[in-house]
């Protein structure tokens, strides 16, 4: 019986040895690397949330956040220096299609909702929107901050159209890439293309008033999208799909609105104080990754029609859904908003 005894209590030692090793491994295996471009805006927030709740780790990724321009980021995609790509979207990408690069669209990353607080705005100081105003809106001999082939100057056609006023009827300032706000550290005394927290941070101190809203003007309209290169497309579409599902929890959580955790995710990772990000209009993102496919369409008919874009795009070469559709099965329905 002691032998016995004996040998149980050392299969049982064994036993917890080995599942101690199993556990072990699991903790301890290495997670794939997947680069990821950002800069420290709230429109990233779905990445935000997703790394730091652990959702890319539950599905073995390593998601490294790297911090690039634009235009650099765009470059490092084609050269598969970057497996992800999340911006606004601008004609130079659907010219890379347009060459044969491997990237598509895959899900959303921000457009308009019309509900009680402004995402985006073209905004003013007050003395030139209270002008404005005075004149019933009338843009007519008015100057603009202009970002020259990308959603700014898009989004001023736009404005004008519905002015039923053409650019012949108002002047431009060209500033930097991104830089719509000041000129040579100078306030620009011109109407311009403004997003939060910026512009509620100058909303809140007198420095701007709204013009135009983004949402009233342009409703549903896509914003930003995430991008899929060669190696998520198709050199590794399994790691693609995991990707998927891991910023869709991210987008979720996201639109379960300022709650405490949430704005703490948002404060570290765009470097801003936590109330600058309870105060600021949280910009809609999807739940469940779809994109709008006849507002992204408009601007790609914009692009065309002045010469930014080479040729037309069919939309089945820029539109890609297999992966929000595997990550939406396997997710279940996305809960509504409660973003306000």
């Amino acid at each position: 019986m002691t032998r016995l005894r004996t040998c149980i209590a050392l299969a049982c030692v064994a036993l917890a040895i080995s599942c101690g090793k199993t556990e072990s491994g699991a903790k301890t295996k290495p997670l794939t690397k997947v680069r990821v471009n950002f800069n420290p805006a709230m429109t990233y927030a779905p990445f935000f949330v997703a790394r730091d709740e652990g959702f890319f780790a539950d599905e073995g990724i390593d998601a490294e956040l790297v911090s690039l321009d634009a235009n650099s980021a765009l470059v490092a995609l084609t050269t598969g220096k970057l497996d992800v790509l999340s911006g606004p979207i601008r004609s130079g990408i659907f010219n890379m299609m347009l060459k044969g690069v491997p990237i598509q669209i895959v899900a959303d990353r921000g457009h308009f909702e019309h509900r009680d607080c402004v995402t985006e705005a073209f905004a003013a100081p007050p003395a030139l929107a209270d002008a404005i105003a005075a004149k019933g809106g009338d843009l007519r001999g008015r100057q603009f901050a202009l970002i020259r082939g990308g959603f700014t100057e898009f989004m001023i056609d736009k404005l004008l159209a519905s002015r039923h006023l053409t650019r012949a009827d108002v002047s431009f300032v060209q500033v930097p890439q991104g830089d719509s706000f000041t000129s040579g550290n100078q306030v620009l005394d011109a109407i311009r293309y403004v997003q939060e927290p910026t512009l509620s941070n100058h909303l809140t101190n007198g420095r701007l008033k709204v013009v135009a809203a983004a949402d009233l003007l342009a409703p549903g309209t896509q914003h930003g999208v995430v991008l899929y290169g060669k190696r998520l497309l198709q050199d590794d579409p399994d790691l693609g799909r995991r990707f998927m599902r891991a910023y869709l929890r991210g987008a979720r959580r996201y639109n379960e609105g300022k709650t405490g955790r949430n704005i703490a995710i948002l404060s570290k990772g765009t470097r801003l104080p936590a109330e600058i990000i309870r105060r600021s209009c949280w910009l809609p993102i999807s739940s469940d990754g779809v994109v709008r496919v006849e507002n992204i369409q408009e601007l790609l008919d914009w692009s065309r029609k002045l010469g930014y874009l080479q040729a037309d795009v069919p939309v089945a070469q820029w539109w890609n859904s297999s992966f929000i559709d595997a990550a939406n099965k396997s997710l279940g329905p996305a809960p509504p908003s409660t973003l306000r």
